[in-house]
């Protein structure tokens, strides 16, 4: 997790440098019930809009979640004010801004990515990502893979990212939100990062 905020700090200060100001934050609809979480906010807003993309996005995470054998019943006993963690955003749009290291780019994201539906909007190439899923997995399914995850059981940790990932970008598009930005930095360089996206970032939060 160090090198995850390592990278998203030195990607925040290139874009500081830059002039573009990019704060962490953390998302009630982000939290861990996933997509349980979403379907029960979308409906408190009463907003018709939310509602009927919550109808297509919860669908499409809850198939996202048992496809990776995501275990429902602990999934439903969490509880939404533990948040995932804080993410880069553009407070003036409310564009998310994820820099993906190369522990994002796993088989279990790849099959995540599949799913989409294709009425979800996202600012990134998904196919690119299924390549670099492709191109890493070798390496980055071994990652802590005895570990255990709480709603992925033993050898989750993957499959618990990629369906935060997918929950994020998904959960976005049902509450309105811009389109999620994600950035691969696959080396955990930040800044690298950064100077290779700063323009289609500027044109995305900027007009």
């Amino acid at each position: 997790m160090a090198v995850v905020q390592d990278c998203d700090s030195a990607f925040a200060e290139a874009a500081a440098r830059d002039g573009l100001a990019l704060e962490p934050q953390t998302f009630e609809w982000a939290s861990e019930p996933g997509h349980l979480a979403v379907e029960g906010l979308a409906d408190a807003t009463g907003d018709p809009g939310v509602m009927r993309r919550a109808e297509i996005g919860v669908a499409a995470m809850a198939q996202i979640f048992d496809r990776l054998n995501g275990l429902n019943p602990v999934l439903e006993s969490c509880r939404v004010n533990l948040p995932f963690a804080a993410v880069l955003v553009h407070e003036e749009t409310l564009t998310i801004v994820a820099v993906d290291d190369v522990l994002h780019f796993t088989t279990p994201r790849a099959q995540s990515l599949e799913l989409y539906p294709a009425e979800v909007v996202v600012a990134f190439d998904i196919e690119r990502f299924k390549e670099l899923c492709r191109e890493h997995a070798a390496q980055t399914d071994r990652w802590r893979y005895g570990l255990a995850s709480k709603c992925f059981g033993w050898h989750g940790l993957q499959k618990e990212r990629a369906y935060r990932d997918a929950v994020r970008d998904i959960a976005a598009w049902v509450m309105g939100y811009p389109p999620v930005v994600r950035i691969p930095a696959i080396d955990g360089d930040g800044a690298a990062a950064y100077e290779g996206a700063k323009d289609d970032l500027r044109r995305r939060v900027q007009g």
